[in-house]
């Protein structure tokens, strides 16, 4: 299950991290186990052609131009995925602004 809007504002992965753990307390529709995608999750939204000018399918709102990931290459450098330019890189995590799509597995139980 996908947040389908994701966060307001490109954030530091530190406020990534906090902006989940708001989510889950709030238990935003529901649920208390949203988290970052890893990158293999982000990279299965990538559409190969662009949608209205994004790599994303048209349910989800284009606003996040890139999101974080779970993944780290290294305790400062984190991955995201670029839906604008349809592909992933690694960042400075510490320095470096991207959104949040927040994900959860599981059955939902409404």
């Amino acid at each position: 299950m996908w947040q389908q809007s994701g966060s307001p504002n490109y954030i530091t992965y530190a406020d990534a991290e906090k902006y989940i753990r708001e989510l889950n307390d709030k238990r935003f529709v529901g649920h208390n186990d949203w988290r970052l995608p890893t990158l293999e999750e982000a990279m299965s939204l990538m559409e190969p052609t662009k949608h209205d000018g994004w790599h994303l399918p048209p349910v989800f709102h284009p606003t996040q131009r890139w999101i974080w990931t779970a993944d780290k290459e290294s305790s400062g450098v984190a991955w995201v995925v670029s839906f604008y330019e349809g592909h992933c890189f690694n960042v400075d995590a510490m320095i470096y602004s991207g959104a949040v799509r927040a994900m959860r597995v599981g059955q939902s139980i409404i």
